[in-house]
């Protein structure tokens, strides 16, 4: 088998093996080789991954529509969005107008909306619209927030930095605008969730048996009264830290409220956050209690499924979110990961990685199509899990599929029954007896 480190000299850094010894991390959070087609997309569809799923707000896209088009769909449904559509007059003349008429005429549409969000991007950020003052003109005009989400697409190296910016716009105009009467003393918010299958009704339920009232998940199932009173809690549950760790950091220091880093893919890590959770409120029993329910009610379907797991091994690349858990999940089932990597990963991601794999994983970052070519046909992996764009890579290396984290999969993945849904989807895309049909070179 040739080195996987010496396939593309061009990018040296970019991918490490793990080896015993020092920390060798990958070169990350720097721009993308020119000429290289990689999939770390842009600040404004960061900014709409994030803010997509605040469905009593509305969203206004300042640019052409294509840049509308791009945004309308995140993690694989589609959300209602309007667009001011410019043209190439409107970029010679400037856009103010059109974006006055199309926040009133959006704002006429959607009557019962909260709040509005109007997102910059490439083409009005470079013309020099004043979009902030128009914001703040229309919300005096409308009597509600008008929330100006400066996003152009080249801001930052990958979609990671439109994941700050939303967050920031959520934390300066919203976050502490509201009042509870009432404080509970078992109230907490779930950051860094973003409902992928319904995951946010599994962590809220798992939760609430507890005892433990969700008042708000960022963001994948956040009301508007649900934000503005986001400060009035007792305790913020971490659970995507690539995205999530700035709000929750945010709000231990505005609001001094702390955060638990947790994680509920896997059943060894659901155990141990929800044993972690009901030690800091004193819930211990009830903890253990739903542990020992919620396990007995998959044993059957893991002991069926794991064995035939057992020593196969699993390829990763996604974007950063957990996937330090997700490895771990891979290990409950006793599989190995030959290598791993995301689109724009930082240091804490990769450090965290780098802990939890063993020796002789290989890590990449914003690897493009041709280095997920070298390393599928180096490592050879009975399964490869990725986003959409990398299901047809895999099926033409004749590699089982898993989408993640997407609507489409077969989930959701959290939580005990969440641990054998993936688990069976694995297992799956392991033994379909297609892929003994379709290899790149038979």
């Amino acid at each position: 088998m040739k080195n996987c480190l010496n396939f593309n000299m061009s990018k040296r850094g970019h991918l490490v093996q793990k080896k015993h010894g020092d920390i060798n991390l990958p070169f990350c959070s720097r721009p993308s080789t020119p000429g290289e087609i990689t999939q770390r997309s842009c600040a404004f569809y960061g900014a709409r991954w994030m803010l997509a799923p605040l469905e009593d707000a509305i969203h206004v896209i300042h640019g052409p529509v294509g840049c509308a088009s791009y945004g309308s769909t995140v993690r694989g449904r589609s959300f209602r969005l309007f667009s001011t559509a410019l043209e190439e007059k409107d970029i010679v003349f400037g856009g103010r107008k059109k974006l006055i008429e199309t926040i009133k005429d959006a704002k006429a549409i959607m009557p019962h909306a909260r709040y509005i969000f109007v997102y910059a991007t490439c083409s009005t950020a470079i013309i020099g619209d004043d979009m902030d003052f128009i914001c703040k003109d229309m919300e005096k005009d409308l009597g509600y927030p008008v929330i100006f989400v400066n996003c152009p697409g080249f801001i930052g190296d990958s979609q990671a930095s439109g994941h700050r910016i939303a967050f920031e716009s959520i934390l300066n105009r919203l976050i502490g605008q509201g009042e509870r009467t009432e404080i509970g003393d078992y109230d907490v918010n779930i950051i860094g969730d973003y409902n992928i299958n319904n995951e946010s009704k599994v962590l809220k339920s798992l939760l609430e048996k507890m005892g433990i009232r969700v008042r708000c998940i960022f963001t994948g199932h956040a009301d508007y009264e649900g934000i503005i009173t986001a400060h009035r809690v007792k305790l913020n549950l971490l659970i995507c830290q690539s995205s999530g760790r700035f709000l929750a950091e945010a709000l231990q220091k505005k609001y001094g409220i702390p955060y638990l880093k947790v994680t509920f893919l896997g059943s060894s890590q659901t155990i141990a956050s929800l044993r972690k959770i009901g030690q800091y409120f004193g819930l211990e029993t009830q903890a253990e209690k739903i542990i020992a329910t919620e396990y007995k009610a998959i044993k059957p379907g893991l002991d069926r499924i794991l064995p035939r797991l057992k020593g196969k091994r699993a390829a990763l690349f996604f974007g950063a979110a957990r996937m330090a858990s997700l490895i771990k999940a891979l290990d409950d089932m006793g599989m190995d990961v030959v290598f791993t990597g995301s689109q724009f990963g930082d240091l804490a991601t990769y450090k965290e990685t780098w802990q939890t794999v063993n020796p002789g994983t290989y890590i990449i970052d914003d690897a493009s199509e041709h280095d997920l070519e070298h390393l599928l046909d180096e490592l050879s992996p009975d399964v490869f899990m990725g986003g959409i764009k990398e299901q047809s890579l895999s099926h033409k290396f004749g590699i089982g599929f898993c989408l993640f984290p997407q609507l489409k999969c077969a989930g959701p993945y959290v939580g005990f029954q969440g641990f054998l849904n993936f688990a069976s989807s694995v297992h799956n895309a392991v033994y379909a007896p297609v892929w003994k049909f379709a290899k790149l070179n038979p």
